[in-house]
């Protein structure tokens, strides 16, 4: 039996952020021609996450409900025509949260960080309603181990992908201070990495408080709206590759390893009404850890590339985006299944076109892969 090799698995997330800070840095110096801060606007929040039910396919099974504690700041953005408000308000920021799975021996703890991108959806009077998405990373405590904790099929690795989303109400109780309160979910999974990697799924109520500084987004309700020039185009075009990768377990002849994942994404859209696209498109994908489990399955290599007709949704407000895709594999091995499966995206533009972000591939709630996504958009 060759022994179990020891991936840095660290080290492979530093250097996936990569890219995507660079990005980051390359949106933010474009990003004030679309989108400005409204000066002064900041949010500090502190809140705790009541979870709503517990995993119950472990041994031993969580008796309680998961609990956290979440850190937030976020600035309120804003379009502006000549100096004066206009259009959607939005939200961005960055939290950092603690969980306990009240499962100490199969599950253990949690500590992430993530950013996360928060459109306003309505504002009346001192309440204001929003929806959240985030990604970012996480650490888990405890892992699947064969001899030491084999139930443990959920999470496989240390350090783990972090998404999520959620419906935020917040009401001014006081000058500078919000109550806050909402549903959330979050799944964490480290995408197929390390096997097994069934992924976990944390639904919770929020509850918390928040302390701000300059305008709100109540005094900006009655902003005019901007003229239709700055809302978007009608038509959107993208072209991204994407990069992964995916882990083998070890056999009696081979040891464990990483197999790259890379593929092109096409994309073309429609705005249906302001900032939200209905589109589609097609993506090729070359999966390098799925020909060697056909080589391991069959005795030799096989055809392994997939073809994916996408139809779905687009929201982008200002350089931030959100896309969903169901996908539809019409070129794939015979023995890959399912063959339809949900692809999310949190994107970020710059004003030259430069596109980057994330996107996760699921069946389900059965998160498969994680990809980075890189390219252009006109």
């Amino acid at each position: 039996m060759i022994p179990r090799r020891r991936h840095p698995l660290k080290r492979r997330f530093a250097l996936a952020a990569l890219p995507l800070g660079s990005l980051l840095a390359v949106v933010c110096t474009n990003v004030r021609a679309q989108v400005r801060l409204v000066p002064d606007e900041r949010e500090f929040g502190l809140s705790t996450q009541i979870g709503l039910g517990s995993p119950a396919r472990f041994v031993p099974n969580s008796e309680q409900a998961a609990v956290g504690v979440e850190a937030s700041f976020n600035r309120l953005l804003v379009r502006q025509n000549n100096g004066v408000p206009c259009g959607p308000l939005a939200r961005a920021g960055v939290l950092v949260q603690a969980y306990s799975f009240r499962n100490p021996v199969v599950l253990g703890h949690s500590l992430g960080a993530a950013l996360f991108y928060e459109p306003q959806l309505l504002s009346w009077g001192r309440l204001a309603v929003s929806g959240r998405i985030l990604a970012g990373v996480s650490y888990v405590s405890r892992q699947y181990d064969a001899e030491t904790n084999p139930t443990n099929r959920a999470i496989g690795t240390a350090m783990n992908g972090l998404i999520g989303a959620g419906l935020l109400a917040r009401y001014v109780v006081a000058p500078g201070w919000r109550v806050l309160v909402g549903l959330e979910g979050k799944h964490l999974s480290n995408a197929g990495v390390r096997l097994p990697n069934q992924g976990l799924n944390t639904p919770a109520l929020t509850v918390g408080m928040t302390y701000f500084t300059g305008a709100s987004g109540a005094q900006l309700a009655k902003r005019p709206k901007c003229p239709s020039g700055m809302l978007g185009k009608r038509w959107l075009t993208r072209m991204v590759m994407l990069g992964s990768t995916r882990v083998l377990p070890a056999t009696t002849d081979r040891p464990e390893r990483g197999y790259p994942i890379w593929g092109l994404n096409l994309v073309g859209g429609y705005a249906v009404w302001r900032s939200h696209y209905l589109s589609g498109g097609v993506e090729v994908l070359d999966d390098r850890s799925f020909r060697e489990q056909l080589r391991r399955w069959h005795g030799g290599y096989q055809a392994h590339r997939q073809v994916t007709m996408l139809a779905g949704y687009e929201c982008w407000m200002g350089p931030f985006g959100l896309t969903a895709h169901m996908g539809w594999n019409i070129v794939r091995p015979p023995t890959y299944n399912p063959t339809t499966y949900q692809k999310y995206s949190l994107l970020a533009k710059s004003r030259s076109g430069l596109t980057g972000g994330v996107a996760v591939k699921a069946y389900g709630d059965d998160t498969k892969n994680i990809q980075l996504v890189l390219g252009y958009s006109l």
